[in-house]
């Protein structure tokens, strides 16, 4: 039974951190420690339920991981990872973005990505921008009152 513990903590680990990124590789490192918990409940040994850990893990990656990533990749809830995550966010200007020959940057969730504008405008720092494309390394902005958006005010007590 100890061992079985030990595999069911070890999926509870690798489900929590492919929450945090759904990628789809930790899911299936979970699903090996629940096939070598289910053969430790069964009584068999340990030098047989870590080959097993290793294969569905293994397996899971080469034939699921795939099709998992295709089914959430399509329609209404695309997965969308990496940079790409961030088109749609706002980010607020670092450094003051124009068009292609003046890049800027901006800054999102603390980083710095190089930025043009949409327009060729000049946009300047502390400005809150909507990111509306990816073009290799360099995101695409617009102002917020350009797009007829307003930034999101907070209340001053909180």
């Amino acid at each position: 039974m100890g061992e079985a513990l030990w595999w069911f903590a070890i999926a509870a680990v690798f489900l929590v951190a492919e929450f945090g990124h759904r990628a789809f590789y930790a899911l299936f490192v979970a699903l090996g420690a629940v096939v070598a918990a289910v053969l430790a409940l069964a009584g068999v040994g340990v030098i047989v339920q870590i080959p097993a850990f290793v294969a569905a893990a293994v397996l899971g990656l080469l034939l699921l991981r795939p099709a998992v990533a295709r089914a959430m990749s399509a329609g209404q809830y695309r997965l969308v990872s990496g940079i790409k995550g961030h088109v749609g966010h706002e980010a607020i200007v670092a450094e003051t973005v124009g068009g292609p020959a003046h890049p800027g940057r901006i800054r999102i969730n603390g980083e710095l990505w190089k930025a043009v504008s949409q327009d060729s405008t000049s946009i300047a720092p502390d400005t809150v921008v909507m990111i509306l494309d990816l073009q290799n390394t360099t995101f695409v902005v617009q102002d917020l009152p350009a797009l007829g958006l307003a930034p999101l005010e907070l209340p001053e007590d909180l």
